[in-house]
């Protein structure tokens, strides 16, 4: 009967520094805090209202990136009896929000790194039907390109998340939503965060 070792790997002590070192980095302890936080959200997740948002707040370090990864891990599992049915759907999307160079949070850059979480096939030419734009005597469809705005992300992630229909969307680092430009405030920003939790999947903002 094989025996699962619990505690520190001894043989780990004759190895060589890299692989003692790799272990050092990859170890992560279950903190009570952090298990108790993990179960909340998770709950929170599962129990709220449609068109919430839920915030975790934290310092620099104290493990918001690990229990994401958490969360990710234990909504897959759940879903797993429904994913292997239904191949389309998606059990959660995550995605960090990345500081700006500018010095001002791109809406663009954020909703293009959504659909590349979602493996949303061309991510720059989607095309919007729902928004016809007229040229000249021509109608034509909207495709997105290296010089579109947040706007028509937007919208393509909208048609994203109603079609792969994730439990929950988690996003960290949110704190990087607080860098705009002036005359905007962060309630404006939560605004459009808000305004993908409409179709019932809750946002986590980590």
């Amino acid at each position: 009967m094989a025996v699962t070792q619990v505690g520190f790997p001894l043989d780990l002590l004759s190895q060589p520094w890299s692989a003692r070192i790799h272990h050092f980095r990859a170890y992560t302890m279950a903190h009570p805090r952090l298990v108790a936080t993990r179960e909340a959200l998770l709950n929170a997740i599962h129990e709220v209202p449609a068109n919430s948002l839920i915030l975790v707040f934290g310092p620099t370090g104290v493990g918001k990136t690990t229990l994401r990864a958490k969360i990710e891990q234990l909504i897959a599992a759940e879903l797993l009896p429904v994913l292997e049915t239904d191949r389309g759907r998606l059990p959660v999307v995550s995605v960090e929000c990345i500081a700006p160079e500018s010095g001002s949070f791109s809406w663009r850059d954020h909703f293009r790194r959504l659909l590349l979480q979602m493996d949303e096939p061309l991510v720059d030419y989607k095309i919007n039907t729902a928004a016809p734009l007229r040229i000249v005597d021509n109608v034509v469809r909207f495709m997105p390109s290296a010089r579109a705005v947040g706007a028509e992300y937007h919208h393509a992630v909208e048609r994203a998340l109603a079609y792969r229909r994730p439990v929950a969307v988690l996003i960290d680092e949110a704190q990087h939503l607080s860098k705009m430009s002036s005359g905007r405030r962060l309630s404006d920003q939560l605004d459009v965060i808000k305004s993908l939790a409409k179709y019932r999947y809750p946002l986590s903002a980590l």
